[in-house]
């Protein structure tokens, strides 16, 4: 039985038709309905081209199930601090610094999209189930740029839309928010255009809102980059700030606002620039921290 279920009522969140953090005594109104989140994209990431490498950073063998549940085990610190939500990718997320992305298969769907790896399914089952025992929000990322190429074609990334989709409808969560992709406007995705241009993203976001049951849906751009029919068609909308000053992330929230969409804006991406927090806080926007050295480099130190 569900623990933990999220609504939205406006542009803010609640957990169990309570507004975030206003459980907490003596807590500052202003952060009420907000998700403050982080950036774990590889919570469930595996290599299947050469898995052997990632036996690094102290660690005699690469294990994924284990990389899983060390994440479980770091979650309810991090909960302490005041994290309500992070974002999981089924694709993961670049190694940054010391392994090339295109080398990596780290890639749950068939090449038709299809069908679901089953270790990964289980991954990420535990994941959003721990996330619900402790009251956290889980954001699942469908597709990341560079294994998004592991896809046939078109058809194949509807397909895989609809199975990631229906395996969250039957895994019965209350806790989730889909992102159809990180960052879709990025070159990695130009390989398939439903998930590159914005009538594509928005038509993707209505199959999986339908095909989950009805869970919230949003997709991201890159850093600073914000689209109109993209935000029309989420229910979250999901924005970066990766690369922009406090000026232009405070400008681009504006823009947002200016739409009148009446939806939550979460930044779910930020590097680690904290300063931009104070931004979005004020602009009662949720914002996301990201370490791409600590947190996105397997095996990561989920600590926090």
């Amino acid at each position: 039985m569900p623990q933990t279920s999220l609504s939205v009522q406006g542009e803010k969140f609640l957990i169990n038709g309570r507004l975030t953090y206003a459980e907490i005594d003596g807590s500052n109104p202003n952060a009420h309905g907000l998700l403050m989140n982080a950036r774990f994209i590889q919570g469930v990431f595996d290599d299947q081209a050469d898995p052997a490498r990632f036996a690094r950073f102290d660690h005699a063998v690469w294990d994924a199930d284990q990389h899983t549940a060390d994440l479980i085990a770091a979650l309810p610190e991090w909960y302490s601090y005041g994290l309500r939500g992070f974002t999981v990718g089924f694709q993961g997320g670049g190694p940054c610094f010391t392994v090339n992305n295109l080398t990596i298969d780290n890639n749950p769907f068939g090449e038709d999209g299809a069908t679901l790896d089953t270790a990964y399914a289980q991954r990420m089952d535990r994941l959003i189930r721990a996330a619900d025992e402790l009251g956290m929000v889980v954001m699942v990322s469908y597709f990341y740029g560079d294994q998004a190429r592991r896809l046939r074609d078109g058809r194949a990334v509807r397909n895989a839309v609809t199975t990631a989709s229906r395996f969250l409808r039957e895994g019965g969560y209350t806790n989730v928010i889909i992102e159809v992709a990180n960052e879709y406007d990025i070159p990695p995705f130009q390989q398939h255009p439903l998930l590159y241009y914005p009538e594509g993203v928005a038509a993707l976001s209505d199959l999986a809102r339908q095909e989950s049951g009805g869970l919230p849906v949003g997709c991201s751009g890159r850093g600073g980059a914000i689209n109109r029919e993209v935000a029309e068609a989420s229910d979250v909308i999901l924005i970066h700030g990766n690369g922009c000053t406090r000026q232009r992330l405070y400008n681009m929230i504006q823009e947002v606002r200016s739409w009148k969409l009446n939806r939550p804006i979460v930044c779910n991406e930020d590097s680690q620039a904290i300063g931009q927090m104070e931004v979005t806080f004020q602009t009662q926007t949720s914002w996301g921290y990201y370490n791409n050295m600590t947190k996105q480099e397997p095996p990561a130190d989920w600590s926090v």
